[in-house]
């Protein structure tokens, strides 16, 4: 029988829900009170329990921040972190590379040669051999 099937079915979400539901498809309406007799009867539950917008299993604890189930929010949580994973990755792409970056490499490597052949040319020490003035070898 339909009804008893609707009462099965959607019984989670309640007397009145289950008697729309019986009345808009069976064109039949019965009182609460009938509904939760006959439901009584073939020991179908009219017990409201919450339902996962999402994947749609009923009865499980909702989070409260996502109004998910732990199975959805968990799915949540990986998606987010995997985008956060890519902004990540982008960003490190773009800090690793780039004209300005190859512009300051230039850069060094010319003010490092000019100072390595003018230490030469006056016979200077370089940066490891040369002191702070305390007698200390200063660190790089």
């Amino acid at each position: 029988m339909r009804q008893e099937e609707i009462l099965r079915e959607h019984g989670h979400r309640g007397v009145e829900a289950v008697r729309a539901i019986i009345a808009e498809e069976c064109g039949v309406v019965h009182s609460p009170h009938a509904i939760e007799m006959h439901a009584h009867r073939i020991k179908a539950s009219l017990r409201e329990r919450k339902v996962c917008p999402e994947c749609g299993a009923v009865g499980v604890p909702l989070n409260l921040r996502t109004g998910l189930c732990p199975k959805c929010t968990a799915f949540q949580h990986v998606e987010e972190q995997a985008i956060l994973s890519e902004m990540l990755a982008a960003e490190r792409m773009h800090a690793c590379s780039g004209s300005d970056l190859e512009e300051a490499k230039k850069e060094y490597d010319a003010l490092r040669q000019r100072n390595s052949r003018f230490r030469r040319k006056h016979g200077l020490k370089g940066r490891k051999g040369r002191t702070n003035g305390q007698g200390n070898a200063q660190g790089g």
